[in-house]
């Protein structure tokens, strides 16, 4: 068996870990965390306690030996998911689709794609989720639908039927009310495509296979609500609503104009309905996702926190916390009362964690440490708890080397299938995978199980008040997470050097008990004295 990986030497029995070389001090007492557990995920703000993990179900389990993950397989393993921690899960795409965008070019809305199983097969995963006390939100895709979709078939038959401008039309390749292009690259030159059986060019952010609607039609603001009401109804508990700040097209801005926001506002209302769901928005603002949560009531319950998420890469490269600690006071100045970060380190559209730390475990695993103990609530990428490699198979684009089948097991299928798998398993899969992890002491996986074990039942992580300490040094970053039952340190070494840090913060307590990671914590009345291992973490709980 291959070695596996380097860890950042997170001692991975959480409580009562002290320093070798001095006496173990006497551990801090405990509640009963399942039932505190229970108690923070029954109420309407279960979201801001909540673990998501993030599922493209194509990619999860498959049932039937087709090679295609699906519904069933995916309600086969909501065991694991609930062992590892977590308490809702973010399903990507399930709607039909012609796949031309990996699902999010939806072309029935009301519906669940045939290659996943049938919408019995869904509320069938939604009653089995529920039973384990579990949540389930969905991708909503309404910025555009696909070519396919039958109101766009009717919308491009010609220029007078009832939904001829349900669409965005032109008779040039242009238009001077829309300045906003392509989003990247990734999807094409041109934000125009025509079509020879209207004889009009029509608008598309994305794939020309992805026409976007025209929200300054009132029909399609109020069909798309209804999109909503039917997944509600069936029982969803939310939605992560994709790209949703360019519905609406304007000659300059691009983001989250005001018609945008209050087509938000609509659909919060709706959602408000259905009491306990939720909204998160990817917001296409990657450094700044304040606008998107309005009075912290009115909009999105939470937002992507991509200028941490997308960039933590940098900061580990040049070994200075400087962007980070720029980011979150950002968020923490910035976001109103009620708001909730939503912290990632990867999803679909980038490198997996794996690639983004460069293949260092250690990096990897400080970045999901602060991910996991900053104010907010966490989204893990499917399979970043085993350091998924990266896929060398391209299907649709480049980013199916991150979208690559889970790893269950060393077998041929890896577990995940029976039959030839849609997309060719990622590197080094006899070596990291489940089944090898799992008892691993040293293991990826036992390093994220032993954090989110850390987490469960305790609401200072999704709800106490965080500061950002000042170190003294780029070098390190920390946390201070107190509310009015515990208090916690966290603290990050950048750098591939053992590090001191003066955390000038008085008030911080009178002893630290270090329960996860290598370093020491010393208190004093103006602070603590925060000793790190070089490419180190740890945490203190403190009193």
């Amino acid at each position: 068996m291959k070695k596996l990986h380097a860890t950042l030497g997170l001692c991975l029995s959480l409580f009562g870990c002290g320093d070798d070389s001095e006496p173990e001090p006497a551990a801090f007492p405990e509640k009963d965390w399942p039932a505190e557990a229970a108690s923070l995920l029954d109420g309407d703000d279960w979201y801001r306690h909540a673990v998501f993990y993030e599922i493209y179900v194509r990619s999860f389990q498959d049932s039937d030996g087709d090679g295609i993950g699906d519904i069933k397989g995916l309600t086969s393993r909501l065991d694991y998911l609930k062992e590892l921690g977590v308490d809702a899960i973010w399903l990507m795409p399930i709607m039909p689709t012609a796949f031309k965008d990996s699902g999010y070019d939806v072309s029935n809305y009301q519906d669940v794609n045939p290659e996943y199983g049938t919408l019995a097969d869904f509320e069938a995963l939604l009653a089995a989720a529920h039973e384990r006390k579990m949540r389930v939100i969905m991708d909503l895709v309404l910025n555009h639908t696909s070519d396919q979709h039958a109101w766009f078939t009717e919308s491009r038959s010609s220029k007078t039927n009832p939904k001829a401008d349900w669409y965005v039309w032109s008779d040039t390749p242009s238009d001077p009310n829309i300045g906003c292009g392509t989003a990247s690259a990734v999807f094409g030159s041109s934000a125009w495509q025509l079509d020879s059986t209207r004889g009009q060019y029509y608008y598309h952010r994305f794939y020309p296979e992805q026409p976007d609607l025209n929200y300054r039609n009132p029909e399609v603001v109020d069909a798309t609500l209804d999109v909503a009401r039917f997944w509600l109804a069936k029982g969803v508990d939310g939605f992560r609503c994709d790209v949703i700040g360019l519905l609406y097209e304007s000659a300059k801005e691009c983001d989250l104009i005001p018609e945008t926001r209050d087509y938000v506002k609509k659909l919060r209302k709706v959602v408000d309905e259905y009491p306990g769901r939720v909204i998160v928005a990817e917001p296409s603002n990657l450094t700044d996702a304040t606008g998107y949560l309005g009075n912290g009531s009115d909009m999105f319950h939470m937002a992507f926190h991509f200028g941490f998420g997308y960039f933590w890469t940098f900061p580990f490269g040049s070994q200075n916390a400087t962007a980070i600690v720029d980011t979150f006071q950002k968020s923490l100045n910035g976001f109103p009362p009620g708001a909730q970060d939503g912290l990632v380190i990867g999803s679909h559209d980038v490198p997996r964690a794996f690639s983004a730390a460069q293949g260092d475990d250690t990096r990897h695993q400080r970045a999901a440490l602060i991910q996991l103990t900053a104010k907010g609530t966490p989204f893990i990428y499917y399979g970043e708890e085993l350091a998924l490699r990266p896929g060398s198979q391209q299907v649709v684009d480049l980013r199916d080397a991150a979208r690559t089948p889970m790893l269950w097991d060393g077998s041929p299928g890896h577990g995940f299938t029976t039959g030839k798998p849609w997309i060719a398993f990622g590197a080094e899969a006899d070596s990291f995978n489940l089944e090898v992890e799992k008892d691993a002491p040293d293991s990826m996986y036992a390093f994220y199980r032993s954090l989110l074990e850390l987490r469960r039942g305790r609401a200072v992580w999704g709800t106490g008040e965080m500061e950002v300490l000042d170190t003294g040094t780029n070098s390190v970053f920390a946390l201070y997470r107190h509310d009015d039952f515990m208090a916690y340190v966290a603290g990050v070494n950048m750098s591939e050097e053992d590090q001191v840090a003066e955390l000038a913060r008085p008030g911080l307590g009178q002893r630290a008990e270090r329960v996860a990671g290598q370093g020491k914590l010393a208190l004093g009345a103006g602070g603590g004295k925060l000793s790190l291992p070089a490419k180190s973490a740890a945490i203190f709980r403190v009193k």
